[in-house]
């Protein structure tokens, strides 16, 4: 299994905002696909920063982490002003 962690940041009126961090993981379950092969996901939540834990069986690892963000980021509205910051394959 891989981690995967990834720092989203949120711009404009969304910079104070603080996100459901269940509400979160949803969404990137929701955003997932077979071939990511994902197995877990951790959310830790501060204002205009949402810390993401994904763990991934290999492969594809930390590529699919970062597609399932980059497509959860595109289909959700409540990511709408949030934007990929950092990415460290753990």
């Amino acid at each position: 299994m891989r981690l995967t962690v990834i720092t989203l940041a949120a711009t404009g009126t969304g910079a104070r905002q603080v996100l459901d961090g269940a509400q979160v993981s949803d969404l990137l379950w929701v955003a997932a696909t077979a071939e990511d092969r994902l197995e877990h996901i951790s959310v830790r939540c501060a204002p205009g920063r949402l810390h993401l834990g994904i763990f991934t069986l290999e492969p594809p690892g930390a590529a699919a982490a970062l597609d399932i963000c980059r497509r959860a980021l595109a289909m959700s509205p409540l990511l709408r002003d949030w934007s990929v910051h950092a990415v460290r394959p753990a």
